[in-house]
């Protein structure tokens, strides 16, 4: 399925998307967790955050790892009854991520569906930008001193942001062409 083209220019209007899922395969395993900040001249307008309920019971290390735990999307809606309004919500807006092809093999494997969004993934700049040992986004946020939850949808999703405006402000500044 094709995942959009990955975007080479910065833009100040974007979604922010991050998925927790049940393991590593988008084949295997389930989507728990979406979340996405539309941001607009580098402000968060609005946010789209959902449990979804996975067909199969959340193992006790995705437990561990994420904090979402079967209870907690018992309730939920499946991403049968989420999908659509997840890619509405993302319309044709650039998607940022943090390692975003990881989500959007997901999130395109849910859908069925091709999806044309340009895409830009913050690990990708930082290794380009930035003198790290690591470029997870864990150790970013430790570098650049961003204070969010780990391993949560929408806390991911807001660290990543704070991430991508610092790269934005390193590229206007250092007039960096990528």
């Amino acid at each position: 399925m094709r995942r959009g083209t990955y975007c080479r220019t910065m833009s100040e209007n974007y979604c922010v998307l991050d998925l927790e899922t049940t393991g590593l395969s988008p084949y295997e395993n389930e989507i728990i967790e979406i979340a996405m900040l539309r941001v607009r001249s580098g402000s968060v307008q609005q946010i789209f955050q959902t449990l979804v309920h996975p067909e199969h019971r959340i193992s006790r290390f995705i437990t561990n790892l994420t904090g979402i735990s079967n209870e907690m999307v018992e309730t939920s809606p499946a991403i049968e009854d989420v999908i659509g309004d997840a890619f509405q919500f993302l319309g044709e807006d650039l998607i940022v991520g943090h390692n975003v092809s990881f989500d959007l093999r997901f999130l395109s494997a849910a859908w069925g569906k091709d999806f044309d969004n340009p895409y830009a993934d913050t690990m990708q700049l930082s290794r380009k930008l930035f003198s790290c040992e690591s470029y997870s986004l864990e150790n970013l946020k430790a570098q650049f001193d961003i204070h969010c939850v780990s391993h949560r949808a929408q806390s991911d999703c807001e660290a990543t942001q704070i991430l991508y405006e610092l790269i934005r402000k390193k590229v206007r500044a250092e007039n960096i062409c990528l």
